[in-house]
């Protein structure tokens, strides 16, 4: 079976700290974590040296490549007390939401505490 990727933006120290706090769940689950600035993964995603990088990206094991909430819904289900995040996803307008969570978060990731997320 293939692993799973988390990829994330290793210049965010927002990002940096989430990827780190969830590595060792993520890797006993078979989830490699590496960064979007990493040139292996640039080339596999077409990332070019200045773009922005306004998402995570996940790569599943089915080499289908999901970005921002739905990545983190994706890793949900790997994790077993995260599971109610994946199951809550599949209700109406829950998906909707959660992109719009993530997009406030995302917008703010750079603040180092000094705003409000």
């Amino acid at each position: 079976m293939n692993p799973t990727w988390l990829l994330y933006d290793a210049s965010c120290p927002f990002c940096t700290s989430g990827a780190h706090t969830f590595k060792p769940s993520l890797e006993k689950r078979d989830c490699r974590i590496k960064p979007l600035q990493n040139h292996t993964v640039m080339k596999l995603l077409n990332i070019k040296e200045d773009d922005y990088l306004p998402e995570m990206k996940v790569i599943g094991n089915n080499r289908k490549v999901y970005g921002g909430a739905k990545a983190v819904i994706y890793l949900s289900r790997k994790i077993w007390w995260a599971r109610p995040i994946w199951a809550l996803s599949h209700l109406p307008l829950i998906m909707g939401i959660l992109d719009y969570i993530y997009e406030q978060i995302a917008k703010k990731r750079y603040c180092h505490g000094v705003c409000e997320i």
